[in-house]
């Protein structure tokens, strides 16, 4: 996030990765945000995969900003499971994140080794990405007509390879986890020789489960994510869940939003979740507010 408002850093992904079109070499947060972040920690730190201790599918979408011209769109699908005694999870993902003339597209196989222990479990987590970078300039304007740096109306690509690894302590009470992205700072080159590197993302993330009575469970979920010179960020969320069917909950995400959720249960294996955020940052008054649906389910 290269501006103190941590709520634009989606529109300064933009401008960064227009910017490497335009002849600079650019650092910024290039990674998605999840309003249902809970639902999708397996895809932001490998040490998750397996937990479920089913296999477990998850489906999301995400419209941020809307009514905001070139504002991000996120799709992900996922799924992870554990194998050989409960020792081993296994699991995949893959998203496609669009913001204006960009669009990146990632996939990748996750696996962790759960070690059991009295009344809890560790496991370490490794994951390989394969991502694919594209750049359109069709409907691009440049401040120099005629810039060298931007073809107007071709589309330039660029393929690499990341990795990603975490820690994960846990049992069915409380979790708590850190993790990498972008563990090799794979550059991307567009156009004529433009360079973006990735940064790598750290996470830490802390959950608790509350059980105050036995047809309600109080889920509280924090995460925090660090890029090397630029502000930190954090994510809070509260879910109530009754008699394991509905859910209602909320949250506040630093600078940016705060959010409204709730979900339901069919045949106890599916569940959808709608999430709602209402921008605090000066940019609100630009959009209408960001839309997120997310469906689970377990085999």
């Amino acid at each position: 996030r290269t501006c103190n408002d941590c709520a634009m850093r989606k529109l300064r992904h933009l401008f960064v990765v227009i910017s490497c079109s335009i002849g600079s070499n650019a650092f910024a947060q290039q990674m998605p945000d999840y309003t249902a972040f809970p639902s999708v920690l397996f895809q932001l730190n490998p040490a998750y995969t397996g937990t479920k201790g089913t296999l477990d599918a998850r489906v999301n979408y995400r419209k941020q900003w809307s009514g905001f011209s070139g504002a991000p769109v996120t799709q992900f699908v996922g799924v992870h499971g554990r194998l050989w005694k409960g020792r081993v999870g296994l699991g995949s993902t893959l998203y496609k994140d669009v913001i204006g003339p960009s669009t990146m597209m990632d996939y990748g196989f996750s696996a962790a080794y759960h070690l059991h222990f009295p009344d809890v479990e560790f496991s370490a987590g490794i994951s390989v990405r394969f991502n694919k970078y594209t750049m359109n300039t069709s409907g691009m304007t440049t401040h120099w007509e005629g810039d060298p740096a931007v073809v107007p109306g071709t589309t330039a690509f660029d393929k690499t390879k990341n990795g990603q690894a975490g820690l994960l302590l846990y049992n069915d009470r409380f979790h708590f986890g850190l993790g990498i992205m972008n563990v090799l700072s794979a550059k991307v080159i567009l156009g004529t020789g433009n360079i973006v590197k990735m940064r790598q993302h750290y996470f830490f993330t802390f959950g608790y489960n509350f059980h105050g009575h036995p047809e309600y469970v109080w889920e509280n979920n924090l995460m925090g994510e660090y890029v090397d010179g630029l502000p930190m960020t954090l994510n809070y969320n509260l879910r109530v869940h009754f008699r394991k069917k509905l859910m209602v909950g909320a949250g506040w995400r630093l600078k940016d939003a705060v959010y409204l959720q709730a979900g339901w249960v069919f045949y106890n294996t599916v569940q959808v979740t709608y999430s709602y955020d209402v921008g605090i940052s000066k940019l609100r008054k630009a959009h209408n507010g960001s839309h997120e649906i997310t469906l689970g389910y377990r085999f």
